[in-house]
C-alpha cells in the first residue's frame, strides 16, 4: 500500500469537502447549516464523484452529550426512551475512502460538552460520535 498516495487523496478530498461547504454557506446563509445535512451531503457526493472518487450518503444517527430540551417536550413515550433517543439524532454525512466527511457537524454544538470544528472528517474509530444505518442514501 502507498501511504503517500492515500495521504494525497485525502488532503484532495478535504480541499474539495472545505471548498463544498463555502459554498454551501453562502447558498443556506448559515455557518453551522443547521438542518441541511442531508442536502449539503448530496452536493458534497456529487462534487465527489464528479472528481473521480466514489462517494455515497449514509443515513445515521449522531451522539450528542445533553439532549435536545424542545425535542423531548414534543415527544410521547416513556421518560427513559424519550431520554435515550435524544441523545441520538438523525444525521447525513458522505463516507469516502472509508472516511467519513461531515460538513455540518457544528450543528449539534450546543448539545455537546466540547464543539466540534465547522466540518469533521475521520474513520468510525475516530469520530464515535457516528452511527451509520442506511449507507448510500
Amino acid at each position: 500500500m502507498n501511504w503517500y498516495k492515500i495521504a494525497l487523496k485525502q488532503k484532495n478530498i478535504l480541499q474539495i469537502a472545505q471548498e463544498v461547504r463555502k459554498d454551501q454557506v453562502k447558498t443556506h446563509d448559515s455557518e453551522s447549516l443547521r438542518e441541511q445535512c442531508l442536502g449539503v451531503s448530496k452536493a458534497l457526493k456529487k462534487v465527489l464523484i464528479n472528481n473521480g472518487y466514489d462517494a455515497i450518503v449514509t443515513r445515521g444517527l449522531f451522539r450528542v452529550d445533553r439532549p435536545d430540551q424542545k425535542a423531548i417536550q414534543d415527544w410521547k413515550g416513556k421518560k427513559e426512551d424519550i431520554e435515550r433517543d435524544a441523545l441520538t439524532l438523525e444525521h447525513y454525512w458522505v463516507e469516502v475512502n472509508n472516511l467519513i466527511v461531515d460538513l455540518t457537524s457544528s450543528q449539534f454544538n450546543d448539545l455537546l460538552n466540547k464543539p466540534l470544528p465547522l466540518m469533521q472528517m475521520g474513520t468510525y474509530s475516530q469520530l464515535q460520535r457516528y452511527i451509520p444505518i442506511t449507507p448510500d442514501w
